[in-house]
């Protein structure tokens, strides 16, 4: 059984403002871009043991990542020993590591 899956209040901010910035670009896109963050959302679930901790981040945090299919967007997110916390939802392109001051959350 995989842990419960509990997402920082900062990264679900950022899904919500992602899902609108898509939405204004094209109706339903956030529909399309929700579904690419669930499929997201299932990978850390079944992934998140055998995923090494990214580099520049102390490994001993274990901060992990997956990257989202088809938008430029990635998981990170940290396993504690009852759940696992999504940090950001964070675009690949842009303010590397602005999520660090959450790992202490």
């Amino acid at each position: 059984m995989s842990k419960p899956i509990r997402f920082a209040r900062e990264a679900r901010e950022e899904v919500l403002e992602a899902g609108r910035w898509y939405e204004r670009q094209r109706r339903g896109l956030r529909a399309e871009f929700l579904e690419s963050l669930d499929e997201a959302i299932d990978r850390v679930a079944r992934l998140s043991a055998h995923l090494a901790p990214i580099l520049g981040i102390d490994p001993e945090v274990g901060v992990k990542r997956i990257y989202m299919q088809r938008f430029p967007f990635a998981l990170l997110f940290i396993e504690l020993p009852d759940r696992i916390r999504i940090l950001a939802v964070a675009h690949n392109k842009r303010k590397p590591f602005y999520w660090r001051d959450r790992i202490t959350d």
